[in-house]
């Protein structure tokens, strides 16, 4: 499985990975969103909307995100290809 680095910000003792640095829209997906806090005060004094994702959660990568396969194996042929 590839895999993506996400910068972390730090705001007092919460960590946050920082998505807005690697593309200025993103599409989630959930089973469930809850918007838990309408006027959520973030960095800077930002007003931003804090929602909660539960259960099978994704994130759309942007394009132009490098993706590190480094880790990956190589894939194998399939069985009807091997030996011939």
């Amino acid at each position: 499985m590839a895999h993506v680095r996400v910068p972390v910000r730090t705001l007092g003792t919460v960590r946050w990975g920082a998505l807005a640095y690697m593309g200025d829209t993103h599409e989630i997906c959930g089973e469930k969103a809850d918007c838990i806090d309408q006027k959520f005060s973030f960095a800077g004094g930002h007003r931003v909307r804090l929602f909660r994702f539960k259960k099978n959660v994704h994130w759309k990568i942007p394009q132009g995100v490098e993706l590190d396969i480094a880790a990956v194996a190589p894939a194998q042929a399939a069985r009807r290809h091997q030996g011939r």
